[in-house]
């Protein structure tokens, strides 16, 4: 899942770049900058799986008393 939010983040971002390369008029810059928004919350969301993953595999680890 972190992986697909990755790879869609990178898309979105790699996509407002060319749009806002050949930007002929303001609505196309707006464009640009809702697809780098929605890249970042890709990313973003990339970020919090990956980090309730890793508590979560924290809190499934065996606690041993002697140790």
């Amino acid at each position: 899942m972190r992986v697909l939010l990755f790879i869609l983040g990178l898309v979105a971002f790699s996509y407002g770049a060319s749009v806002i390369a050949i930007a002929q008029s303001a609505v196309h810059e707006i464009e640009a900058f809702i697809l780098f928004l929605i890249g970042a919350v890709f990313v973003s969301g990339a970020a919090i799986v990956e980090a309730v993953d890793g508590v979560r595999k924290k809190l499934e680890t065996p606690v041993h008393p002697n140790t």
